[in-house]
């Protein structure tokens, strides 16, 4: 099954790129959203979704499927994004999947196995000491235990709830996502710009999301219950700060330009280390060049 992909940090511009690939190739194309936040009713502002006249035409899907008290996994997000690629393909027109969320990108495209979570057993691991679960860890998979920084209390943590849970060593399942493999089809592509020109694009949305009302929509959402990752989505937590009254507007502003770009750093390493994504380097393409290369690949 073919499937096509943009890929690519925060306000790299993936959105307009995606509707104006599609609107240039010879065959119907629907977009599906690779976007953790995008998910989410109500954020509209902190997820930057595209309104009906930014989507010019091209059906969108995976926008708008959680409420944002609700806690959408990877796994979960999958499952639904691998069902609207099957109908997309079943209708005969081309699923592009575009977004900057490197592991849920991964968890489409890849045959990974997730380990899985507990609550209970988390909380019960909080409570011990960060020493004693090293040495546990260092005796059921010292490979590991030698690659977390053992300041990294929330990492160790992981590893002996994998460990516990799996009763597989946590090294085994880190070898298996270093295999790239899935059944698809696939082509990507990864939009990006000069460092200096990404960050002032970035500085520029977050100025656009603070001037439409980004607080007020915060605001909204919080009031209906917030689960911990849409708290800890780009946009929210600094706004939630504000908010309570920890920080002024300027200041959560600030804040929220220096976590974009930090947060696009991470977004850049991911997808850097994926061979399969092609890069397109809109500063030194152009717009227009970089467009036709792109739907040149997606041909």
């Amino acid at each position: 099954m073919k499937l096509r992909a943009i890929v690519g940090p925060t306000a790299s511009g993936k959105t307009r790129m995606a509707v104006e690939v599609a609107q240039s190739l010879n065959r119907p194309v629907e977009i599906v959203s690779c976007d953790s936040m995008g998910v989410y009713r109500g954020l509209d502002i902190a997820a930057d979704k595209p309104g009906a006249d930014e989507r010019g035409g091209v059906p969108h899907h995976l926008f708008d499927i959680a409420d944002p008290s609700d806690d959408l996994t990877a796994v979960e997000y999958r499952t639904a994004a691998r069902a609207v690629i099957a109908d997309i393909d079943a209708r005969g027109a081309v699923p592009l999947l575009v977004g900057g969320s490197g592991l849920w990108f991964r968890a489409v495209v890849d045959d990974l196995e997730f380990a899985p979570t507990s609550a209970e057993v988390r909380r019960r691991l909080e409570a011990i000491d960060t020493d004693e679960l090293l040495a546990t860890l260092r005796e059921a998979d010292p490979e590991r235990a030698g690659a977390i920084d053992p300041r990294n209390r929330r990492r160790v943590v992981r590893a002996v709830e994998i460990l516990e849970l799996t009763g597989r060593p946590p090294s085994e399942l880190r070898r298996q996502w270093d295999r790239r493999c899935g059944h698809y089809d696939l082509v990507c592509c990864g939009i990006t710009w000069e460092r200096s020109e990404l960050f002032a694009r970035a500085a520029a949305r977050v100025r656009r999301e603070v001037d439409r009302g980004l607080a007020r929509e915060v605001v909204r959402v919080r009031e209906a219950g917030l689960s911990r990752t849409a708290t800890q989505a780009l946009g929210v937590k600094e706004m939630v700060d504000y908010i309570d009254g920890r920080s002024t507007l300027p200041e959560a502003e600030e804040r929220l330009v220096r976590n974009t770009k930090r947060f696009i750093r991470r977004q850049l390493s991911w997808f850097r280390a994926d061979p399969r994504v092609e890069w397109v380097n809109l500063s030194q393409t152009g717009w227009d060049a970089g467009r036709a290369r792109i739907a040149e690949r997606f041909g």
